[in-house]
């Protein structure tokens, strides 16, 4: 019997290709339904041909970044003739507006979904285009402000257990804040915040290619205020490195600040955290009333520096008791099996 092919399409123009071929994150993990589906993952690389990589009964293909979406579109089609187009990512992706209406006016009429990044949604003409669209939490369908809530699928992220398992080793740093440099991640706010808190140190875990000017400014700013010993920066690792990495951290880091990906969402580098068994220390601005915080037993939330600096210091002294209810909450509420194998294997199945 003939596999259903499935083209998942997550067209960011990537800086490492292990972002994909080595990434076990939400959005791209499809290892685990290859023996049920042909499983294609696309993205885009700076490279001058069509690069193919076969990764654990799947295939990863890295279509240049000049080529036109068109023509990216049109190869999909005929290469791999799916019977579902699953596009990830943000709706306001100028190449997303071209795949939508090519591939619905295709006379192969593939099943299409959309599953947005964060918290775009998408517009009405452009969701009109989908058999499903998938999101993260049932809020989303309300931004959404789309007549097509029949095709909206609500499902929760999670975190696979095989890669983000605690690995404790040595403790290197206090605390670590996960966080593109950019902007609106407030980076130089967390630092302010850390930095009063007299022999503790922050990794700022990020990609220094998303914005470099703002990595060189964030890096000249912890110079210029003499904190070299203790705010460090490091680049990108593969999520596969994850678990190791988080396991040499005390703690989860948030500033008091609302995050870009409103707190009715899941962020997904919070579900990693809990998975690794980290205890959190979040802003109350942008984590009251979600479910990741059970304030007092995997963490706490703080509203200014005296209850940030004391929820850092008993975090420090029962750390082995809050890891332990992380990954409890991890197993309980984003559950990779049910949020992510069983889920998409009876949608492409039902598609």
């Amino acid at each position: 019997m003939r596999k259903i092919s499935v083209v998942k399409i997550i067209d960011y123009c990537f800086q490492h290709e292990s972002q994909l071929t080595s990434a076990y994150d939400d959005s791209n993990t499809m290892r685990y339904l290859s023996e049920r589906f042909n499983i294609t993952v696309v993205g885009r690389l700076n490279v001058q041909s069509i690069l193919y990589r076969e990764v654990e009964n799947y295939k990863v293909v890295f279509y240049p970044a000049g080529m036109s979406y068109s023509e990216e579109a049109a190869h999909i089609m005929h290469q791999f003739r799916p019977d579902v187009i699953h596009m990830h990512g943000n709706h306001g992706w100028p190449q997303y507006r071209v795949y939508a209406e090519y591939f619905g006016n295709h006379p192969s009429d593939p099943k299409m979904i959309f599953s947005p990044a964060g918290s775009s949604c998408g517009t009405p003409t452009f969701l009109e285009n989908f058999d499903c669209i998938i999101v993260n939490h049932p809020l989303q369908i309300e931004r959404m402000k789309t007549e097509h809530s029949d095709r909206i699928v609500v499902r929760k992220r999670s975190a696979d257990p095989s890669v983000f398992y605690p690995a404790y080793n040595k403790m290197l740093y206090d605390l670590v804040y996960v966080a593109g440099f950019v902007p609106q991640k407030h980076i130089i706010e967390m630092i302010d915040l850390v930095a009063k808190i007299l022999d503790t140190s922050l990794v700022i875990l990020g990609d220094f290619t998303r914005t470099a000017v703002h990595h060189l400014q964030v890096k000249e700013y912890i110079k210029w205020q003499g904190l070299s010993d203790r705010i460090f920066l490091h680049d990108f690792i593969k999520q596969t490195d994850m678990a190791e990495f988080l396991g040499r951290c005390g703690a989860w880091v948030w500033p008091n600040v609302k995050p870009e990906n409103p707190s009715t969402t899941t962020n997904r580098s919070v579900i990693e955290a809990l998975a690794c068994g980290m205890p959190l220390v979040v802003g109350e601005r942008a984590f009251k009333d979600t479910e990741f915080v059970d304030h007092g037993f995997n963490g706490f939330l703080y509203s200014d520096f005296k209850t940030f600096e004391a929820a850092v210091e008993n975090v420090g002294d029962n750390l082995d008791a809050f890891r332990s209810v992380s990954r409890a909450m991890n197993e309980n509420s984003f559950s990779f099996m049910e949020n992510f194998v069983d889920f998409y294997t009876n949608l492409y199945q039902t598609l």
